[in-house]
């Protein structure tokens, strides 16, 4: 589809690997050789998140649009079930019960608002039972629930606040719980932990930050560019991803040149764990790690999707305040064998 398309974002799903580009399609790929299987070509403007549940993948765009696709059906027909917003939609998520599916969107510079729009999945449609306005001040960049703690519900904005709602109130002041000041525009944030009960926070300046689902700072590492001072070059997060069975969070950071390094975030440094090299020429977008299957997939503004294979589980090579080890049991298959070039 041309040089100049990019991967956006890479999710698992159970017919492939899914990756989102410039070019406002989702691809699906053979995990095993890369090779393309399918295609969606839905959405009109640009899709800013893509995730994946069982036998189904869901999306959502500038367009204003939110689908939900049953990968069981042909993906050349409509979605499943689609939301249409009146807003650019720049986040979503939806309950652990698959009956609430919430959106952020972007900044309405008429109103000076941003909106949460809430929708029962099983009704479907373009009319939300009911929104919210008054959380945030600037685009909403992450929508997340908790998946141990029923409606809990996780909100971002370029604001710099964290917000965490009952999501089963109707009342926007009801609902909301806790409020943190990050200080900072967040880009990315999640939960994690046993039961879920920590927040990672991602800024678009590069700072992270670690806070309790109650709003209590855990940690504050500022900008994690600054590791470049130990030997272990980055410019940027990529992804973040948590392992139940180590009880670890994984840290995907990038240099410019495409190169990525694995992180464990503990509770006051970051352990350089891995250095995945030569997968890519450009920054990479999305990075999604099968921790059980060993295997990891990244795709990059290069418009390539590398495929990576792990022959033991990842441990901790230093911490990263020492100077860079190898620590790579990775291998990129890329390297090894051809340049995917999903689009």
């Amino acid at each position: 589809l041309g040089g100049d398309v990019y991967v956006y974002d890479t999710v698992l799903t159970d017919i492939g690997i899914a990756a989102s580009g410039s070019n406002c399609t989702v691809k699906f790929y053979d995990h095993g050789t890369l090779q393309e299987k399918s295609k969606i070509a839905y959405h009109s403007d640009q899709i800013t998140q893509i995730r994946a549940r069982e036998n189904s993948l869901q999306s959502c765009s500038l367009d204003g649009q939110i689908a939900i696709w049953d990968l069981r059906q042909s993906l050349a027909a409509p979605p499943a079930l689609s939301f249409r917003s009146k807003d650019p939609a720049l986040s979503f998520d939806i309950s652990s019960d698959d009956r609430l599916l919430v959106s952020g969107s972007r900044l309405d510079e008429d109103y000076h608002v941003a909106r949460m729009h809430f929708w029962d999945v099983r009704a479907g449609g373009s009319q939300p039972m009911h929104t919210f306005e008054n959380s945030h001040s600037d685009d909403i960049t992450q929508i997340e629930f908790n998946k141990h703690k029923g409606s809990q519900m996780l909100s971002a904005s370029t604001d710099g606040l964290l917000c965490t709602y009952n999501a089963g109130e109707t009342d926007e002041d009801e609902a909301l719980l806790f409020v943190a000041n990050t200080g900072a525009s967040i880009a990315h944030c999640g939960y994690f932990g046993p039961e879920s009960q920590f927040i990672y926070a991602q800024s678009d300046m590069e700072t992270l930050q670690l806070w309790t689902d109650d709003a209590s700072l855990l940690a504050d590492f500022g900008d994690v560019r600054a590791i470049g001072e130990s030997g272990i070059p980055v410019d940027y997060m990529a992804a973040f991803q948590y392992c139940p069975s180590e009880q670890r969070l994984y840290m995907a950071a990038g240099t410019n040149g495409g190169d990525l390094h694995l992180f464990h975030v503990g509770a006051g440094s970051l352990e350089h764990v891995q250095t995945l090299s030569a997968g890519h020429a450009g920054i990479v977008r999305g990075f999604t790690w099968n921790l059980n299957g060993g295997w990891a997939v990244s795709g990059a503004e290069d418009g390539r999707l590398s495929l990576w294979t792990c022959q033991e589980p990842p441990k901790p090579a230093q911490s990263a305040g020492a100077r860079s080890g190898s620590g790579s049991s990775f291998k990129s298959e890329s390297t090894s064998r051809t340049r995917f070039s999903p689009y």
